[in-house]
């Protein structure tokens, strides 16, 4: 509490209180009080007000100095927030840089894998190709009493088999079931063109469409998301 507040009412308390009244004798005589009494009494009220006065400007002053103390740390208090949020927001984008960063490095990495085996997988595919000749070469159903074809041909099987699966691990995959696809140039290539006049139907009967894929001549690969070697597809001519 101020107290200012206070002071007030105690001076308006002293103000009411009425003065000693003066002595009297028997005689009805008035003796004054003496000088000195009274003069000390002034002096100290004199003195208590300088006092009170000292009291309240000293008061003032401190509670000017606290408020303006408050005002300065409520003001860094202020700047110290948006300092934070700034640091959070720098936090922030560099998390989004470092992870960002690590999926072009891991990006980066396929794609130096990928190439590392393209040249050597691509050279291994006409490995694949003339061994797949060789299958469809030899007549089904192979007769019971020739063995050593029959054996041959298995093991060329297995061989083709095992071949394909290595490429599978290393990430290469086959364009499978291209037959009545939608002839793209990105996968695939087209050795010849026919009229749907005269282009074979399909296994169920059915006509091809123009554009579509009537024939496979050699398989195509993918490695990862690339083209490693396009199919060499026999498409029915576009209307």
């Amino acid at each position: 509490m101020n107290p200012r507040t206070i002071a007030a009412p105690l001076r308006s308390l002293r103000s009411s209180i009425p003065l000693r009244p003066p002595m009297a004798t028997s005689t009805g005589r008035i003796i004054p009080l003496p000088a000195t009494r009274l003069g000390a009494r002034f002096y100290s009220e004199s003195t208590d007000a300088k006092k009170e006065e000292s009291f309240h400007a000293e008061e003032d002053k401190r509670i000017t100095e606290l408020e303006n103390a408050k005002k300065e740390s409520d003001k860094r208090a202020k700047e110290l927030e948006e300092e934070l949020k700034e640091l959070k927001k720098e936090v922030q984008y560099a998390r989004a840089d470092y992870q960002t960063a690590i999926r072009r490095a891991e990006e980066e990495r396929k794609k130096a894998s990928e190439f590392a085996i393209a040249s050597f997988a691509r050279a291994l595919l006409g490995t694949v190709d003339v061994l797949q000749k060789a299958l469809r070469s030899v007549p089904q159903p192979i007769p019971v009493d020739n063995q050593h074809l029959k054996q041959l041909f298995d093991g060329v099987g297995l061989t083709e088999k095992a071949l394909v699966q290595t490429f599978e691990r290393h990430g290469m995959k086959k364009l499978d079931n291209l037959k009545g696809e939608v002839f793209d140039p990105n996968l695939h290539e087209a050795e010849f063109m026919i009229p749907k006049e005269i282009a074979p139907p399909k296994k169920d009967g059915s006509p091809h469409s123009p554009g579509e894929i009537m024939e496979v001549n050699s398989e195509g690969w993918m490695i990862g998301n690339r083209v490693l070697r396009p199919a060499k597809v026999g498409v029915v001519q576009p209307e």
